[in-house]
């Protein structure tokens, strides 16, 4: 139902489209630059609506959700736990370096700050690290 009512649309569209094209082609040159940028404001109108238009057939029509799929789709993966202590491993050591970078301009604009420390959570301070120290990348700009 939905395509054959987006095709009726489409149609209206493109002969209503095709009509005020054939009437700014039918109009007389312009006898200024009044007109001149005026018909050039037209025809760029014109030219975005076609290709709006044009794009309507473009459109892929959404299908009705089978209500026997569960929630889960292709895109949803699980993380093994090497995986994720891989991940949590990258994060740290870029948020490491992050803070350190931070720690060093502080210091290089003359402020005195103290050395941040971690919060309470997974890589806090007497938690786990996450390997951050080791797994720090070496391609991260200092």
């Amino acid at each position: 139902m939905e395509t054959s009512w987006l095709d009726a649309v489409f149609d209206r569209l493109k002969t209503l489209t095709d009509e005020a094209i054939a009437v700014i082609a039918a109009a007389d040159a312009p006898a200024d630059v009044a007109e001149a940028e005026k018909r050039a404001r037209a025809v760029g109108v014109l030219a975005r609506t076609a290709k709006a238009v044009a794009a309507l057939r473009a459109v892929p029509v959404r299908k009705a959700p089978n209500p026997e799929e569960d929630e889960m789709s292709e895109d949803d993966r699980d993380v093994s736990d090497a995986e994720l202590a891989g991940l949590q491993a990258e994060f740290f050591a870029r948020v490491d370096h992050l803070v350190a970078a931070f720690e060093r301009k502080s210091l290089a604009a003359g402020l005195d700050r103290g050395p941040a420390e971690r919060g309470a959570g997974p890589g806090a301070a007497g938690g786990d690290s996450g390997g951050a120290e080791t797994e720090r990348r070496t391609d991260l700009a200092a």
